[in-house]
């Protein structure tokens, strides 16, 4: 880390400032040290450049444990190289630009949180598009890997930390993102009220979850609980993932066959993205992370669209595709 992310991390435990002490850096990089609460005294370690600020983990210890084998097998290099679910920098900027309303010079000076970064490919697109700074958040291991692929990017943070006890102070981001990731907690609307206070006012937030409609992925996934297949360790599931992934692109690419045929074509967006190319390793990671979350609830749009509304947020809009990405601008503070 570098000291100035101190200025917007505060004690998850009570809210108070951090201060920091080092025991190594490297040029402006804290290595390792420790941040101690200015009220409460809690210590957290930083370890490999990464601030932990892990706390209110009840309900999530498996789930950090999961994605950190994902994201490890992902980062290196088991899985998908140049993409992430089969989208590249490009495709994931243009899904970016239009889920949250930001083009041109949007994100100008922003302060952006990347909440449930993974393996940082929004955080670092985010900082090269223009923020001040951007910080990706996320609560598993991977974050030290992650930490080192974002090094030569002087605006890119890393924190280890997580959507139920976010280790910020309030009120301070232009933009928070959180794609994919309150759904495999034990309590979505939770971690949404939650990332909600850290949003300025007339900010942006911005949450994909798993929709409730049909999707083959998730009803293997059903199938496979019932038999509690993804109770099995990691290794036999990433395994397992590569053997669904073999069995499946065959299979894809017969339907895609299909479906373009005169007559047949897509007629929706959604049913277009169905016939882009994709890969083996595309597939791999997405069985893995079909296969191995403890967690992955489903929504409807109307839902989450309650979520936002019933916190004050306006502008509140649902995304076409992918359903459910709804967005919502930050009430105004009182006079």
């Amino acid at each position: 880390m570098r000291p100035e992310l101190l200025a917007y991390l505060a004690c998850p435990s009570c809210g108070a400032d951090l201060e920091l002490a080092v025991d190594d850096e490297d040029g402006d990089e804290v290595l390792a040290g420790e941040l101690t609460c200015s009220a409460c005294g809690r210590r957290y370690e930083i370890r490999r450049g990464v601030p932990r600020l892990n706390t209110e983990m009840t309900g999530l210890e498996r789930v950090a444990e999961s994605f950190t084998f994902e994201w490890k097998a992902h980062l290196d290099g088991r899985l998908e190289d140049d993409t992430v679910f089969g989208r590249s920098n490009d495709e994931e900027w243009r899904y970016f630009a239009e889920a949250t309303g930001l083009s041109g010079d949007g994100l100008r000076d922003a302060v952006v949180l990347d909440a449930g970064c993974g393996p940082a490919q929004v955080t670092r697109l985010v900082a090269e598009h223009g923020a001040r700074v951007a910080i990706g958040m996320d609560m598993n291991d991977a974050v030290e890997d992650t930490y080192a692929r974002c090094r030569e990017h002087p605006n890119v943070h890393v924190v280890q930390g997580n959507v139920f006890a976010p280790p910020f102070k309030p009120a301070q981001f232009d933009l928070i993102w959180c794609n994919g990731v309150i759904h495999h907690t034990p309590d979505a609307r939770r971690g949404h009220r939650s990332l909600s206070r850290f949003v300025k006012p007339g900010g942006v937030l911005y949450v994909w979850v798993y929709p409730k409609r049909f999707n083959p992925f998730r009803f293997t996934r059903d199938f496979l609980d019932v038999l509690q297949v993804t109770r099995l360790p990691e290794r036999t599931l990433l395994w397992l993932a590569r053997a669904f992934a073999y069995a499946s692109l065959p299979l894809l690419r017969g339907y895609q066959a299909v479906r373009r045929l005169p007559g047949l074509r897509p007629d929706s967006r959604r049913d277009e993205r169905k016939l882009r190319d994709r890969t083996l390793k595309e597939l791999e990671l997405t069985w893995l992370d079909t296969l191995t979350p403890q967690y992955e609830t489903r929504h409807r749009e109307e839902e989450v669209v309650g979520w936002f509304e019933e916190l004050g947020f306006v502008d509140v809009r649902a995304i076409e595709e992918p359903k459910v990405g709804v967005r919502g601008v930050a009430p105004a503070a009182p006079a």
